[in-house]
């Protein structure tokens, strides 16, 4: 007999027996390695046909949460949290849901409970939004609208035009990229998401931080933040997870309006950031509702805060701007880096060439503001010689304009003069000419008088010699009456008297 190819089987065996005793009880000794953050990137259809149908996750966003990890300094998760994810490690295990005896009740449904709003983008695909409707739960709906620089959500004009048709309160958010500008991202986003359009707030979702220090991340948030401010008239909501804001944002933006995602297995547990306060919270990403195929996020009002407090209201009597002009009005900082598409920065760096590229980036932070310093100091000159020379421009103005008034007064006066000389000049001319009319009209009387005179002499002379005649003539022979009338006259005209007893004077 063979003793050592006993011992060899024997031992074998025993190893196999230890190993199937263990194989169950390796997923619960496993240890969490990652932090348990919600983001807003979900799975395509063709991940999730390869991952549970429950409780799968996208890739990308898999590695978002390993990049955060490698970037930063996560908080310790707490029992919760590992709890959920042993949970989850066993139910991706298929061999191991065949050892388990009984089998799991399903998830309950967070969309059973209290909420007030959800967030959708193309992740949720083609959304029955009239079967929506019927939710009476339903206050507010944020529709993604753009991402980076150049990436427009394929459902947003679909999405925003239906809700809004369908009665909703509508906003729109962007998803804050660290491989673009602020410039170009804000420039895409305020060209999709049209003023006009929006009920709600603009969102701002804001969750990783990699080719950025925690200063570069926070100056270009804020940047992008007022360029948003500018263009639609209020302050946007920040949008972020409760460890990352603490980690990079904290009260530097408390006078923004917080939009807070935590998804905690207690109900109860809600987001403590700092003493901020938030007014919204997204406590689920796997609410399920009638006319939306898959998970969809769940909000909810924070204490004291409604719909009406973020209502899209921009300020009255401001005018409207340009997209260029609140470009133009709120120039980055010399520490917000402009990343290209293709990232240099690679993972992995150590903390040593981080460090030195810490010193150089201040170093170049520190030039670039010595040259805005020099910059303004000049442009400071250039603005007080020109201040002075307008300055001047204003003083030969002024005399020139002095000199033309004295000359207009002169030129005035001297009018005023000739015009009340030729006013004399006329009166005098009219006062001849009327006494000269006067003197000829008292020669003409005295001519027509004196012409009268002789004329009434002449009368008088020749009545006389008349008058004789026919009365030597009437003696002799009787007159008719008119005849005596006409000698009866020309005697009374002589001064002759008469008889008017007389035969003849009837």
């Amino acid at each position: 007999m063979d003793f050592s190819q006993m011992f060899k089987t024997t031992i074998y065996t025993l190893l196999l027996t230890i190993i199937c005793l263990l194989l169950p009880l390796s997923g619960a000794a496993s240890p969490q390695s990652q932090i348990n953050k919600p983001t807003r990137e979900r799975t395509k259809s063709g991940d999730k046909k390869q991952a549970d149908k429950q409780d799968a996750k996208a890739d990308d966003k898999k590695g978002a949460k390993a990049d955060d990890k490698k970037e930063t300094k996560a908080p310790a998760a707490t029992k919760d949290d590992k709890k959920d994810d042993v949970t989850k490690k066993n139910a991706a295990a298929p061999e191991e849901k065949k050892q388990q005896p009984q089998q799991e009740a399903p998830a309950p449904n967070p969309a059973d409970g209290p909420f007030d709003g959800i967030d959708v983008s193309k992740h949720q695909g083609v959304i029955n939004w009239e079967t929506l409707r019927k939710n009476p739960k339903i206050k507010y709906v944020y529709i993604k609208a753009t991402e980076g620089s150049n990436l427009v959500d394929e459902n947003y004009r679909t999405n925003i035009q239906n809700a809004r048709k369908a009665g909703f309160k509508v906003g729109s958010y962007h998803f804050l990229s660290n491989k673009s500008s602020v410039t170009t991202q804000f420039q895409n986003f305020a060209n999709t998401a049209h003023r006009d359009e929006q009920d709600l707030i603009p969102v701002i979702d804001v969750e990783v931080c990699k080719q950025w220090t925690p200063q570069q991340l926070r100056d270009s948030l804020m940047v992008f933040a007022k360029m948003v401010e500018d263009y639609y008239g209020c302050k946007p909501i920040i949008y972020t997870y409760e460890t990352f804001f603490k980690s990079y944002l904290g009260k530097a933006f408390a006078h923004y309006p917080i939009f807070i995602a935590k998804y905690p297995r207690n109900p109860n547990d809600k987001p403590n950031i700092d003493g901020v306060k938030w007014i919204m919270w997204q406590f689920s990403e796997k609410g399920r509702l009638n006319g939306v195929k898959g998970y969809v996020d769940l909000g909810r009002f924070n204490t004291g805060h409604s719909v009406n407090d973020i209502l899209y209201r921009p300020a009255k009597g401001k005018p409207r701007v340009s997209v260029k002009d609140a470009v133009d009005r709120n120039k980055p900082k010399p520490s917000t880096v402009k990343m290209t598409e293709d990232p240099t920065a690679k993972e992995g760096t150590s903390s040593k060439s981080k460090s030195e590229a810490d010193k150089k980036q201040e170093k170049v932070n520190k030039n670039a503001e010595n040259q805005k310093k020099a910059e303004e100091q000049k442009k400071k000159a250039e603005e007080q010689k020109k201040k002075a020379e307008q300055q001047k421009k204003k003083a030969e103005e002024e005399k020139k304009k002095k000199a033309e008034e004295e000359k207009k007064k002169k030129d005035d006066a001297a009018k005023k003069r000739k015009a009340e000389e030729e006013k004399r000049a006329k009166a005098k001319a009219e006062a001849d000419a009327k006494a000269k009319a006067e003197a000829d009209a008292k020669a003409k009387r005295k001519a027509d008088a004196k012409k009268a005179r002789e004329e009434q002499a002449k009368r008088k002379s020749q009545g006389k010699s008349t008058a004789a005649s026919l009365y030597n003539k009437g003696t002799s022979s009787k007159m008719s009456q008119s005849q005596r009338n006409d000698s009866i006259r020309s005697a009374q005209s002589l001064g002759r008297k008469t008889n008017k007893s007389s035969a003849d004077n009837d």
